[in-house]
């Protein structure tokens, strides 16, 4: 029977080691640039979607609420108009 002998792990030498690429050939990303009409068309794009998806949520669950669920619409009180007296007139 073989008996284990422990190993100890040392560091490898420098040679053995896992070699870096050099600094330049890591692409950088480039910049944004915020006054390009692909920027603007992007930005306002996402906008329109910000502003409409709470608009369509609500009134998606009105929708449903009133036709799948059966709720009826709060009754909206009539404004009062005010009573023209004939004598103020003249």
């Amino acid at each position: 029977m073989a008996e284990a002998k422990s190993r100890v792990v040392r560091p490898q030498p420098t040679t053995q080691r896992a070699h870096l690429p050099p600094r330049s050939t890591i692409p950088r990303p480039t910049r944004i640039n915020p006054s390009s009409p692909e920027y603007k068309q992007a930005a306002r794009k996402y906008t329109q979607v910000l502003v409409a998806l709470p608009i369509l949520l609500v009134t998606s669950y009105f929708l449903f609420d009133r036709l799948v669920l059966g709720h009826e619409p709060k009754p909206r009180p009539l404004p009062q108009r005010p009573k023209l007296e004939l004598e103020d007139m003249k």
